[in-house]
C-alpha cells in the first residue's frame, strides 16, 4: 500500500479528470491522478479505453443550450493560458458554423442557438439559404437552411494533446501522475481507498471518479448511475493536397438538418500523427446500440464501428462537401455517455468522500477545463459553490447497487 495520505485522488486521465486534477492541484493541495496511457495498439488492448484518442474535436461557443455555451466560453478563455503553462499546443483556432432549419418558433433549435449567443454576447453572423451558399461555396445544404457564423474564438481541438497540457501543469503543480488502471473504490473509515489492477493501493481524504463511458461498468461507485453508454461511428476521408489546400479556409460544421439522420458534425481537413489529412464527420444515429458490460465497450473499442453507418456518414460528407477526391476513407469507434437530463453528472455521494464527473453528452470536449474546475470546487467544499445551480448536474441513481 502506498503510504501516501493523498487529498485528492481523480481517477480518469481523460479530458474532465486530468483538468479536475490541475484545478484541485492549483492550490497546493495533495493530488494525484489515476488512468492508463493510451494503448499502444488498440485492436489488441484489452483493458480500459477513452474516447479523446484522437486529434480532432470541434470548440465553439454557439450552443442551443445557455449551460453548455458558457461551460464552452469558460474554457475557450483559458485555452491559451493553458497551452503556454503546459508547452503542449492543442487549440487550433478557425471558424465555425452551425446550420439548421430557418426558425419558425422562438424554440427552434436556430432560434436557440441565435438567443444564447446573443445572450453571452457571442461574436457572429447570420447567413440564410442563398446568403449561405454564396458566403461558403464549398459547402452544400438543405433548401431553407440559416447558418450562425462564429468567426473566432472556434475551431478545433486536439483532445489528446489537450488532456496531454492538463496532465503537465497538474504534474508542475506537484500533483502525481500515476498511469494504472483503478478497479476498485471504497470507503474505509475517514478516508478512501483505490486499488488497481497494477496491484497497488492508494489513499485520500476524497476521491474524485471521472472515467467516462466506462463508468458503470467497473465497480467505482458505492451505487450505480442512470447512465447510457452509446457506441458511435466515425468516418476519417483522407484528403490529397488539392483537396486540402481548396478547403484550408473551411469551417468546423454542426448541421442539423430536418431529416432525424441527417445531422452531423464535420471537421476540416487537419494533420493527424501520421502525417496525413483527414475530413472527420460523425454524428449519432436513433438505432445506436447501448453499451452496458467492460467486455462489450472493449470490444466496440477494438473495432471500426459498424459498417452501415460508416457508409451513411461519407455518403453525407459527400453531399455536405461535394467534389471530394479522397484518397482513402475508413471508419473508427467511440462512445457517447448521456445522462437522463441535457447535462452532465457533477455529484457526491452520501458522505461526501466520492464525488463523480462524468457524461459529456457527446458535448464535453470544448468545455472540459471548466467541468473539471467545477468538479474540483465541488470537492474542495461540502456545499454546493458553483454559480449554476447544482440541480442540473444533481447525481441519479440506477435501481441496483454496484455491490449487490
Amino acid at each position: 500500500m502506498n503510504e501516501t495520505l493523498y487529498e485528492h485522488i481523480v481517477i480518469g486521465k481523460g479530458l474532465m479528470g486530468a483538468a479536475a486534477a490541475r484545478h484541485l492541484s492549483a492550490e497546493g493541495a495533495q493530488v494525484a491522478l489515476i488512468g492508463p496511457d493510451e494503448p499502444a495498439d488498440r485492436w489488441t488492448h484489452q483493458g480500459v479505453f477513452a474516447s479523446h484518442y484522437d486529434e480532432g474535436r470541434i470548440t465553439r461557443i454557439l450552443d442551443a443550450d445557455r449551460i453548455w455555451a458558457l461551460l464552452a466560453q469558460r474554457s475557450i478563455a483559458r485555452y491559451r493560458e493553458i497551452e503556454a503553462r503546459s508547452g503542449a499546443s492543442f487549440y487550433h483556432e478557425g471558424e465555425h458554423l452551425t446550420v439548421g432549419p430557418e426558425p419558425q418558433a422562438a424554440d427552434d433549435y436556430t432560434a436557440r442557438v441565435q438567443a444564447v449567443g446573443t445572450q453571452l454576447g457571442v461574436t457572429y453572423e447570420t447567413y440564410a439559404d442563398v446568403a449561405l451558399k454564396e458566403q461558403f461555396p464549398d459547402l452544400a445544404f438543405e433548401p431553407g437552411s440559416v447558418g450562425m457564423y462564429q468567426p473566432h474564438t472556434s475551431g478545433h481541438v486536439s483532445p489528446r494533446a489537450q488532456v496531454l497540457a492538463q496532465a503537465t501543469i497538474a504534474r508542475q503543480q506537484g500533483a502525481a501522475i500515476i498511469p494504472e488502471t483503478v478497479h476498485t473504490v471504497r470507503q474505509v473509515n475517514n478516508h478512501v481507498e483505490v486499488l488497481t489492477e497494477e496491484g497497488h493501493v492508494y489513499r485520500a481524504a476524497h476521491v474524485l471518479v471521472a472515467t467516462g463511458g466506462f463508468t458503470s461498468a467497473k465497480n467505482l461507485l458505492p451505487h450505480p448511475l442512470k447512465l447510457d453508454v452509446y457506441a458511435r461511428t466515425i468516418v476519417l476521408m483522407e484528403l490529397g493536397a488539392d483537396d486540402v489546400q481548396r478547403l484550408r479556409n473551411m469551417p468546423s460544421v454542426i448541421y442539423k438538418s430536418r431529416n432525424p439522420d441527417g445531422g452531423c458534425y464535420i471537421l476540416p481537413p487537419i494533420p493527424y500523427p501520421n502525417g496525413k489529412y483527414y475530413l472527420k464527420i460523425g454524428g449519432g444515429t436513433p438505432d445506436d446500440p447501448k453499451l452496458y458490460t467492460f467486455d462489450e465497450l472493449g470490444a466496440w473499442f477494438r473495432s471500426r464501428g459498424r459498417q452501415a453507418d460508416a457508409e451513411h456518414l461519407t455518403a453525407k460528407l459527400h453531399a455536405i462537401v461535394p467534389n471530394l477526391n479522397p484518397v482513402a476513407v475508413h471508419s473508427e469507434s467511440c462512445v457517447t455517455s448521456y445522462t437522463p437530463t441535457p447535462y452532465l453528472y457533477a455529484g457526491k455521494f452520501d458522505g461526501g468522500r466520492i464525488g463523480v464527473l462524468t457524461a459529456g453528452t457527446g458535448s464535453a470536449a470544448k468545455s472540459a477545463d471548466e467541468i473539471g474546475r467545477m468538479g474540483a470546487l465541488m470537492m474542495r467544499h461540502q456545499s454546493w459553490v458553483y454559480d449554476l445551480e447544482a440541480a442540473h448536474f444533481r447525481l441519479q441513481f440506477a435501481d441496483t447497487p454496484s455491490n449487490a
